[in-house]
C-alpha cells in the first residue's frame, strides 16, 4: 500500500505538471479540468501516504 500511494502520488503530481507544457508545446488546448484532478488526486495520496506512515 505504501509503495502504491508513493508512486500514485509521485506519477499524478508529476503529470499533472508536465501535461499543460506538452499540450502547449503542440499548440492543442489544455485541458485544465483533468490536471486538476490528477493534481487533487496526487496531494490525497500524499496525504495519506503522510497520515498513516507509522500504521503501515
Amino acid at each position: 500500500m505504501k509503495k502504491l500511494l508513493t508512486w500514485g502520488g509521485t506519477g499524478l503530481l508529476t503529470t499533472a505538471i508536465l501535461d499543460p507544457l506538452l499540450y502547449s508545446m503542440m499548440d492543442m488546448p489544455i485541458p485544465w479540468w483533468r490536471d486538476l484532478v490528477m493534481l487533487c488526486a496526487g496531494i490525497g495520496c500524499l496525504y495519506l501516504l503522510f497520515k498513516y506512515r507509522r500504521e503501515w
